[in-house]
């Protein structure tokens, strides 16, 4: 009986592989459109707490000293409230609202060129890592802007503000950045 057995289930896989095989490859258009299907997608403020997040591991602060290491990494926000779920208690970042003393992170979320540089006017000098999303943010003293660009971020680096303030940008992140001093591409 169970050599019977054994022999059915034999045809039963042998079937199944040659139907599997033996089925033509999937279209292209098709291919794609499973693709695209499958995509991760993220609204943009959760791009944003994530690029926050990410760039902390690639800055160290005047002591040599990755800024993610600090436990927690206190993120200040001009505008915390559309960025706020995504920073959750059990990871190591903090987030409070603008004007805080303690924040190794500012991230000013405004379009406003005169709000902007009364910010980073505050900031001059200390080592608070700031990132921006405005096309002045740059030319107004800030160290990273990110920059929509189709469906996705581009980051701009301007070296020269990181480097009065003590913060030192990793290579790695510059290979992936547009490389600034002010508002000058270099």
């Amino acid at each position: 009986m169970g050599f019977l057995t054994l022999r059915k289930t034999t045809v039963i896989i042998l079937a199944v592989l040659f139907m599997v095989y033996s089925m033509p490859p999937m279209p292209a258009h098709a291919r794609q459109e499973a693709d695209r299907q499958h995509r991760i997608t993220a609204t943009q403020p959760q791009l944003q707490a994530l690029f926050i997040k990410k760039i902390t591991k690639y800055v160290l602060d005047p002591g040599k000293r990755k800024i993610a290491s600090n436990n927690p990494v206190t993120v200040a926000a001009v505008a915390p409230k559309k960025i706020s779920r995504f920073f959750k208690k059990q990871d190591n970042f903090k987030l409070v609202r603008w004007p805080d003393e303690e924040s190794n992170v500012l991230f000013i979320d405004i379009d406003n060129p005169r709000i902007i540089a009364a910010v980073l006017s505050k900031v001059e000098g200390k080592p608070v890592l700031t990132i921006g999303q405005s096309p002045d943010f740059l030319r107004l003293g800030g160290m990273i802007n990110l920059v929509e660009s189709g469906a996705r971020f581009k980051l701009q680096v301007n070296i020269c503000a990181a480097r009065k303030a003590g913060l030192t940008i990793s290579s790695k992140l510059l290979k992936l950045s547009e490389i600034y001093c002010g508002d000058t591409p270099r």
